[in-house]
């Protein structure tokens, strides 16, 4: 697969991972009462996407990653126009809730990391233990 492909894959699968998991078409007061589970449950997704695209690739592993970040952060843009549009005092602390996605989704980036390990060890040639 392209890196190119690559990255387009990132980003529309951070944008479905976060409006599959955490939007699911509740409403703005039910999302804000959700437990850690569905936040949690993404994290793990957001590491798995970027195991998964970055396995074989052989540079721009972050980049990837990053594209999952960017694609969960495009997935909020639309909830949050979707949310105002009903209601535009939703969202009062909105920059804070980008940080907090970015947050949730930067586990790619350490499964991003484990697939370049993983390719090192395939390669035969492995990573320094110290």
């Amino acid at each position: 697969m392209r890196t190119r492909t690559r990255k387009i894959a990132a980003l529309c699968a951070g944008a479905l991972a976060y409006l599959a998991i955490l939007y699911r078409f509740l409403s703005y007061t039910e999302r804000n009462r959700m437990h850690a589970g569905p936040y949690l449950l993404f994290a793990g997704v957001a590491l798995l996407i970027g195991f998964l695209l970055a396995l074989g690739e052989a540079k721009s592993r972050s980049r990837i990653a990053g594209y999952v970040v960017l694609g969960t952060w495009i997935g909020l843009s639309i909830v949050i126009a979707i949310d105002t549009a009903e209601d535009p005092t939703n969202h009062n602390l909105l920059p804070f809730e980008y940080i907090y996605m970015g947050v949730l989704a930067c586990p790619a980036y350490l499964g991003a990391a484990l697939a370049g390990a993983v390719d090192r060890v395939v390669r035969g040639n492995p990573p320094p233990l110290t």
